[in-house]
């Protein structure tokens, strides 16, 4: 169960190999403690997993809460270990992640996704989520061939 500010205590049983790992890298990020080592650790796995479409829910979700461009920069893009470009105009904010991906947010909320070339410029927006294509409701003997 969460406590009030969100956290969640769980205990884990880790190799010895990997604990020495961690403390390692707290020492070397010259970190308070090993709790905030593996917290940036698996944060920062976790983040190298993401897909354009994960990233745009983290936007989505930040800007319900702050519709603050910058802000939003600042809270979900600039820290993402995928996030290598991002670029802030006075009514739209827009980022590249590592595999081109391109995301882009308005000043009022309308979200699309696109993709850059090398040099980091956007090719094509379109609009995000993606909207499903509902299946045909009519059927007709012409369409399909029943193998029997």
């Amino acid at each position: 169960m969460a406590d009030k500010d969100g956290m969640e205590r769980k205990v884990y049983l880790l190799p010895e190999e990997l604990v020495e790992r961690i403390k390692a890298y707290q020492s070397s990020c010259g970190l308070p403690s090993e709790v905030e080592a593996a917290r940036r650790l698996l944060s920062e796995a976790l983040q190298a997993r993401d897909s354009i479409d994960e990233i745009m829910k983290q936007v989505r979700d930040q800007f319900q809460k702050d519709r603050d461009l910058r802000a939003l920069s600042r809270e979900v893009l600039s820290s993402h270990i995928l996030v290598t470009k991002i670029e802030i105009e006075d009514n739209e904010l827009r980022f590249v992640i590592r595999n081109l991906d391109a995301g882009k947010i308005t000043r009022k909320g309308v979200m699309f996704t696109g993709s850059a070339n090398d040099d980091g410029w956007i090719n094509s927006w379109e609009t995000w989520p993606k909207k499903e294509k509902k299946p045909s409701s009519s059927w007709s003997a012409q369409e399909e061939e029943i193998p029997f």
